[in-house]
């Protein structure tokens, strides 16, 4: 449109795609896998034993940019070089942590953490300050995704009983792959001679019931500006049985 007026009224927005939009990314990754309980005095009864434990840490640094939201995203500034700037996915801190342990023997418990920073969203006017039929427009000297949400963290757990009862004939060592965040761990086992396994367990996620916002709007015409119109991961708690054979 020029000056507001499309050269033909009989359409609305016409949008030419091309492929030459970009997207720049850094980033540093840290993981960790500690047996904690090697670090403690020994000590072993015959239900407990504080070496059935294991810490997983991750933590990411990162840095994602881009100079568009999508094929149909238009330059508000019209020009692709002045649109550089931090991608609506851009988390620059993210951390997990899951600690399991089996210290008494058939009881399994198990906490795990995932915290990140705040993600970015766009600073808009809610008009249409250059008359291109486009209400895409940001405040003068704005870059995009200048504006930054809450961090969300989620605390969850685990906790169960197993136990195992029938006999069977005896199988030969198996292998199994346990995996926790971003590794995996592949290790032989004894699968016994047990017929049935139960296990009784209480998976509670989100346990403190933190809200974690989502949504933010960054028109400043809106009556929701710098607010989150939505919430995820409510508190829930399963309680259940699994039984195995």
């Amino acid at each position: 449109p020029i000056d507001g007026v499309r050269p033909d009224p009989a359409f609305r927005n016409i949008v030419q795609i091309v492929s030459d939009a970009a997207s720049w990314q850094h980033q540093l990754q840290i993981d960790a896998t500690v047996n904690p309980g090697a670090l403690l005095p020994a000590f072993k009864a015959p239900r407990i034993n504080w070496k059935r434990t294991t810490l997983f840490v991750n933590y990411t640094l990162s840095g994602l940019e881009n100079n568009a939201d999508g094929p149909f995203s238009i330059p508000a500034s019209g020009s692709l070089a002045l649109e550089r700037g931090p991608a609506a996915n851009d988390v620059r801190q993210r951390l997990n942590f899951a600690l399991n342990n089996q210290i008494v023997r058939n009881l399994l418990m198990g906490i795990n953490m995932n915290a990140q920073s705040a993600d970015a969203y766009p600073l808009l006017t809610g008009r249409d300050d250059n008359g291109d039929g486009v209400f895409n427009d940001r405040p003068a000297g704005t870059g995009r995704n200048s504006l930054r949400a809450r961090g969300q963290v989620t605390l969850n757990m685990f906790l169960g009983y197993q136990f195992a009862f029938g006999r069977t004939a005896a199988l030969p060592p198996g292998v199994g792959v346990f995996g926790g965040g971003n590794s995996a761990q592949v290790r032989t086992f004894d699968q016994g001679t047990a017929r049935y396994r139960m296990q009784f367990f209480l998976a509670a996620s989100n346990l403190t019931n933190r809200a974690n916002f989502l949504g933010y709007s960054g028109t400043m015409t809106s009556p929701f500006f710098n607010r989150p119109t939505t919430v995820r991961d409510m508190r829930k708690i399963d309680v259940g049985v699994n039984l195995q054979f």
